[in-house]
């Protein structure tokens, strides 16, 4: 019987199946620069291993971490540009906040049913400060930071720290998140059901006996949980 979902929180909780590169991309592109997404990944790594050793990260709210992280980009990409900086940041919160106001709706609705929640995310420390400030923590039982318990996904140890702060089995619990390497193969591996967020655009699954769900929206979880034999045994209050 389904009675736990945890969710990854970057490119999931707050993007609806975008990764961050993907979303960077595009908003360079917007912005009138054709960057080559090797470039743009190459910026993006550079600022991701610094972040993930920054201090003033570790408990920043969203604002402040995109600004940082942009920031960090243009460095690697010598774009001295303080007008684009401004409009990647504003451009990328503002997406952000989107997702997220629908997404506390999804996760408070879940919580109702009687499910427990958590979030496990490879994060920089702040992953609880961000669950506050977009609305998740009030449905939210746990949040696992990697930073904070140094365990790290793909390790399948941390979707067991998780399920084990829960209080519920593996077994009865479902892992929800959008990369298949980082957490679809581990949590399938841990013993979870698994829902892989594709996104807006079909992706080819490496490995279908992974996924017990496949959705192209988080808000669809509810239903397609609804008509599933999954969901079908979940609690309710």
């Amino acid at each position: 019987m389904l009675r736990a979902l945890l969710f990854d929180m970057g490119g999931t909780l707050d993007g609806d199946g975008l990764h961050w590169l993907d979303r960077f991309v595009r908003l360079y592109a917007d912005a009138g620069l054709e960057l080559p997404r090797e470039r743009v990944r190459a910026a993006f790594d550079a600022a991701e291993r610094r972040a993930a050793v920054d201090e003033a990260i570790a408990g920043a709210g969203l604002t402040a971490m995109v600004a940082q992280h942009v920031a960090w980009q243009l460095e690697e990409l010598s774009l001295d540009r303080p007008e684009l900086h401004a409009v990647i940041v504003d451009r990328f919160v503002d997406a952000v906040r989107a997702s997220a106001s629908t997404n506390a709706r999804l996760l408070a609705g879940l919580a109702a049913r009687g499910l427990k929640l958590g979030v496990v995310s490879n994060g920089c420390g702040n992953v609880g400060v961000l669950c506050e400030e977009l609305g998740y923590a009030p449905s939210l039982a746990t949040v696992v930071d990697s930073r904070r318990v140094g365990l790290f996904k793909p390790d399948p140890a941390i979707f067991l720290y998780a399920s084990s702060l829960l209080g519920v089995p593996a077994a009865d619990t479902m892992m929800v998140g959008d990369s298949f390497d980082r957490d679809i193969r581990p949590a399938k591996g841990a013993g979870m059901a698994t829902a892989w967020l594709e996104g807006p655009e079909s992706r080819e699954c490496p490995d279908p006996s992974l996924v017990d769900v496949r959705l192209r929206r988080l808000v669809d979880l509810p239903a397609v949980l609804e008509a599933s034999a999954i969901g079908a045994g979940a609690p309710r209050s």
